[in-house]
């Protein structure tokens, strides 16, 4: 028997637009103790069909038809009094954004508790110590001290481990998992993604896993169901899914992801268009606009789902697998920069940032963000920066464009020192060294038009007349795929691979030699990320840029980046290229972080494949790091010299660089999964 049967599930929403369905006709059901995935773009309903089950819809949104059964329980009969009872107790949801879900003033504790005694009626005491049990359930390093804490208080891993506990305190039945590892690092990704694997063996729970992510699908459900306007256009187990995919919108969404298989010389499949708007929707197949095999009975009627076990709802369904994969070229590139021209160089460069101690008259103390870095950077490379939060991959980035000075070392543009330059001569220098950052909605004033925006570095620099400058902007738009007509709307009318098209264009303004892309497309749907990776080679091969490429994506590294460096608490701990790093990794760090990549293709064995991250515990503290190898508590190899001597960064055996007394060799790397 099914612990959650939703059928026919029907959602509309009143908007300024229209009256629009984001869930119209959704089936499926979860048994006690499975994983279902729900997977597809933004905008296809994954997210309102969880906020349906927990009838947490938005003003204006209302339950208009079908079913929702909970242990045979109907919850679209309940009123608001009895369903309040039911979320938290039978039915719970683990939120996308921690930070945005959990109060900010209040500690975690308190909230725990609250969560705890709406209903059960229990002492403060006894609330407590179900708190303390439960944060010791989901792997909280020292529960009881944390219960003090306030969210900023703790690491991205953490806040999702207060998250997940919210939702356990009441052993639900239930528990909605929607994108819960989206902004975490790989590493991190992976531990909480097998915490809800592991709880939801011990507590026999059904789990409904939203995602846009197909590695995470393949390797962490049992069953999946592929959304698309609103609507499950396939559903089946996970293994029948991947290695013989029927809807063409799931062999596209396949398709269009970086694996580490992928030719870096290929180029990514993208879905072409949008996803659609849910408004007045015309008759047939809502892909059938994007969809390469479309045909007239597309167009003209809605298919239904068939097929058994396999469903699928497309009148013209692929045969099996067809997506890209890479050849081995046998290329083995050097750990040194492409081409003979060094664009920029950092010489042992430190970046300290003072932090104020919480106790009165103590003495304040110092984040180590990067340690000695020593670097050089070709002109027309891409190098891509790896590693987890806190390992100074962002501050390191921001220096290499001067918006942070290092504290000590020096980093040079085309044998200049930018730490010395006056400020003028640093203003000159900036037009060649921009920086696109992670959150384009953020970085892009909401008050400007795009036109304004692309502009203003050219106004700034004093470069053109008014002529030219909406000249170049035209250009810039073209050169990123936009219409003109975007020039004279603002950051909030557009999606979020449109705002990273704008932000690419305003970074392009200047025409740059240096581009430093901070986590760019981290966010993004996978068939948007094709887009933006296609087009940042495209504009690299067109105007000769320079890339900085920094991300927690390993898959896309891979692909994007000529030589790739890692990351470890503020200190270089491996370099070389691409296929070198991925296929034999010398550092413990690397090949842990490997580990955890969640991949598509591992859905064939995932019976025998190991589930472990390679990587124990949370990040060490960069204001007191470990002595000798900052690595060295979390590594499997570590000894006494690793406590007591610093690793340098050089070649090891005649391979790629790596800073590690005790270097991985190739038996020990085989297989790398």
């Amino acid at each position: 028997m099914s612990l959650l049967e939703v059928t026919g599930l029907r959602t509309e929403i009143d908007t300024a637009q229209g009256r629009i369905r984001p869930v119209d006709g959704v089936s499926f059901a979860v048994r006690a103790g499975e994983t279902l995935g729900v997977v597809g773009e933004s905008g296809s309903g994954k997210t309102m069909t969880g906020m349906s089950i927990m009838r947490l819809l938005p003003p204006g949104g209302s339950i208009t038809g079908g079913s929702i059964r909970l242990d045979g329980r109907e919850l679209t009969e309940l009123d608001e009094p009895a369903m309040r009872k039911v979320r938290g107790s039978e039915l719970a949801m683990i939120f996308q954004d921690p930070m945005t879900s959990l109060n900010p003033v209040r500690t975690i504790g308190s909230q725990l508790r609250e969560a705890y005694r709406i209903h059960v009626d229990s002492s403060r005491a006894a609330a407590t110590a179900r708190a303390t049990e439960v944060l010791g359930l989901v792997g909280m390093p020292r529960p009881r001290e944390r219960l003090d804490d306030y969210p900023h208080q703790l690491s991205g891993g953490m806040r999702q481990r207060v998250m997940i506990a919210l939702g356990l305190m009441c052993d639900p039945k239930l528990l909605i998992a929607d994108e819960p590892t989206t902004a975490l690092d790989v590493s991190i990704q992976a531990q909480i993604l097998t915490l809800i694997d592991d709880l939801k063996s011990q507590l026999s729970m059904g789990v409904l896993l939203i995602t846009h992510d197909m590695g995470v699908i393949s390797e962490y459900a049992d069953r999946v169901a592929v959304m698309y306007g609103g609507q499950v256009v396939e559903q089946s187990g996970v293994h029948e899914l991947f290695e013989r995919p029927r809807h063409r919108y799931t062999e596209a969404l396949l398709a269009a992801m970086p694996t580490l298989e992928l030719d870096r010389n290929a180029e990514l499949a993208t879905i072409p268009g949008s996803p659609p708007k849910l408004l007045d929707l015309a008759p047939g197949c809502r892909f059938a606009p994007r969809c390469a095999f479309a045909q007239d009975d597309c167009r003209s009627a809605d298919p239904s789902l068939i097929g058994g076990d396999h469903l699928h709802a497309c009148f013209h369904p692929a045969d099996g697998r067809t997506r890209t994969t890479a050849a081995d070229v046998g290329v083995r590139e050097a750990a040194e920069p492409r081409g003979s021209d060094s664009l920029v160089q950092l010489f042992d460069v430190h970046k300290r940032f003072g932090v104020r101690s919480r106790r009165p008259f103590a003495p304040s103390r110092a984040v180590q963000a990067v340690s000695g870095v020593t670097l050089t950077i070709a002109a027309g490379e891409t190098l891509g920066i790896v590693g987890e939060s806190g390992c100074g991959k962002t501050t390191l980035g921001r220096m290499l464009v001067g918006l942070e000075r290092p504290t000590s070392g020096s980093v040079s543009f085309d044998g200049r020192d930018l730490s010395v330059q006056s400020r003028s001569g640093f203003r000159k220098r900036r037009r060649d060294l921009q920086m696109m950052f992670q959150d384009s909605a953020a970085a892009l004033d909401p008050r400007m038009t795009v036109a304004a925006l692309i502009a203003e570095p050219l106004v700034a620099q004093g470069v053109g007349t008014r002529r030219e400058r909406r000249r170049t902007v035209a250009e810039l738009l073209a050169a990123v795929g936009l219409p003109p007509e975007a020039a004279e709307r603002y950051p909030h009318e557009f999606s979020g691979g449109q705002r990273q098209r704008i932000a690419m264009a305003r970074a392009l303004a200047l025409r740059p030699k240096v581009i430093v892309a901070d986590e760019p497309v981290s966010a993004l749907d996978v068939s948007v990320q094709a887009q933006i990776l296609n087009l940042m080679r495209s504009l690299q091969e067109r105007y000769g840029q320079t890339y900085v490429v920094i991300s927690h994506d390993l898959s896309l590294l891979k692909y994007l980046a000529d030589r790739i460096g890692v990351m470890y608490l503020g200190r270089l701990v491996e370099l070389g290229a691409g296929e070198d790093v991925y296929s034999a990794p010398r550092h413990p760090y690397t090949a842990g972080l490997i580990k955890a990549i969640p991949l598509p293709e591992s859905a064939k064995n995932r019976e025998a494949a190991a589930r472990s991250t390679g990587l124990g515990g949370e990040l060490p503290s960069a204001i007191d790091p470990p002595s000798g190898c900052h690595f060295r508590t979390r590594c499997p190899l570590a000894t006494e010299r690793c406590a007591t001597e610093v690793p340098v960064l050089k070649p090891s055996d005649g391979l790629h660089a790596v800073a590690c007394h005790h270097p991985l060799t190739t038996h020990v790397l085989t297989p790398v999964r």
